[in-house]
This record gives C-alpha cells, structure tokens and sequence, in this order.
C-alpha cells in the first residue's frame, strides 16, 4: 500500500505544482514543449567525456523552476538515478584508458564516462518533471495535440492517466475493507494477492467503463483536453527563443572551460 499511496501522491502533487501564477506557468505548453525537446536535445548530445560542460545545465534548470519547489524535484530525480547507476556500472570496468588526475587520484576515461551519463540522466529527468510541474497534465497533452501528435497517442496518455488514478484508489479501498475485517492491522497474505488482483482488475475496469459511458455522454470527447486552447503570445515566444538561445549556447562552447580559462588568464 505504501508504493500505490505514495505514487498516487505524487501524481496529484505534480497537478497541483501545474496551478502556480508564475510567468512560467502562464507559458503556452506549446512553447515549453519546444524548448524542453531543445533542452534534451543538447544534453543528449554531449560528448560522453566531457563533464565540466554539463553544469551549466543545472543552472538552466534552476531558473526555469521559477515557483517550483527544487528540493522537492531533485528527491523525485533521486529516486530515478539507480537506473542510471545501472546503465554505466561497466563503463570503469571496460574502459581503463588513463585521462589524467582529479586532486591527485587517476581517473579513466570509464569513471568519466559514467559520471557523464548520471549527470545526464538527472538533467533529463529533471527536465520532464519540471515540464510536468509547471504545465500539467490535460494542458501538455493538449499541447501535444496542438504540435499535431497523432490523436490515438494523445486519447491513451489521456486514459492512461485518468484509469492510473481509478486503479490506485480501488486497491486503496480493497485494503482498507480487508485490514478493516482482520482488525485494522497485518500484512496481506501472499495466498490471497491472486485473488485480490482479479477483483481489483474487474472493479477497476467496471469503474473505468461507467466514466467511459459518461464521456460518450457527453459526445465522446473529454471536455478537457479539447477546450479552452492556449494563446502564444510574443513574449511567451521571445522567452522561449532567449531559453533555447541559451541552451544552444551552452551546448556548443564549454561554458565551464572558456570561464576557467579566462580566469586564469586575468590571474597571470
């Protein structure tokens, strides 16, 4: 219970992060789609020994999180980075090839390599909950729907995310009934979990087929996602050009390096 209750959480936390009065927030989704694909698009492309370059990256994020809370993004991000660990746990062990000292301890081309796809991992994932928190859900997909995302794609994200959140409260409400009848306490045994799933699926999906009756009700459009379309005004389009300026900038001269370099060269 613990696992559904706490993603449950978070989906709703995310829609309520969407409701801030921010300029960011104001945005068109269409502009923050573009300049989010932008975003990933450089930082896919960095060259894989490279990691000074990658910083200023996360300053990037930083400003664009205006009015979202950055601790509470950066736990979320956490939780994703085994993946990443996971991807490039190998990269020391295959590649050894010496590229010099850090403090005075060697480092092979392998543990740059690998810190270069964590650092990368988190800046992606950074990116899509930013997206996410900032736009929400209904207004993204519709944005999509906009940018012209075939429409079949749209309708299953749409009913993907609704059914995710019917799911999650039926197993809620199985739960409680069954500690409610052993007395409020106690793990469910692993002899009634196959039971249990059959039950959640059939509720579920009667649940999801009765909301599915009431769209077609409604002409078989969910209101939602098909009214109140964004305006693209020109400031919202000069901000998104500036952000995308930056990124391109950064992905295309070592920001980091050309700095240090400079610095030492007022020093001497």
């Amino acid at each position: 219970m613990p696992l559904f209750t706490d993603a449950a959480r978070q989906f709703r936390q995310m829609d309520r992060f969407s409701c801030g009065n921010t300029g960011f927030h104001r945005l068109d989704a269409r502009i923050k789609i573009g300049a989010f694909l932008v975003f990933q698009i450089c930082v896919l492309s960095w060259p894989p020994q490279e990691i000074t370059g990658l910083l200023p990256f996360f300053l990037v994020c930083v400003i664009r999180m205006a009015g979202l809370p950055l601790g509470y993004l950066l736990k979320r991000t956490l939780w994703l980075l085994p993946v990443a660990v996971m991807i490039g746990l190998f990269n020391p062990l295959v590649d050894r090839t010496p590229a010099g000292e850090w403090f005075g301890i060697p480092v092979t081309q392998g543990i740059i390599s690998f810190i270069s796809i964590i650092l990368r991992c988190m800046l992606t994932i950074l990116g899509a909950f930013t997206l996410l928190a900032s736009t929400g859900f209904a207004p993204l997909c519709r944005g999509l729907r906009q940018l012209g995302a075939p429409r079949i794609l749209i309708t299953l994200l749409a009913f993907l995310y609704r059914y995710a959140f019917i799911l999650m409260d039926e197993f809620q409400n199985m739960l409680m009934a069954f500690r409610s009848r052993r007395g409020g306490s106690g793990s469910v045994p692993l002899s009634t979990w196959g039971a249990m799933t059959g039950q959640l699926l059939l509720r579920t999906f009667g649940r999801a087929e009765r909301i599915y009756q009431a769209v077609l009700c409604r002409g078989g459009e969910d209101p939602e996602f098909v009214s109140a379309p964004g305006v693209i005004t020109m400031r919202g389009v000069a901000g998104g050009i500036l952000f995308c300026a930056l990124v391109i900038l950064f992905r295309c001269f070592n920001v980091t390096m050309l700095a240090g370099q400079c610095a030492r060269s007022l020093l001497s």
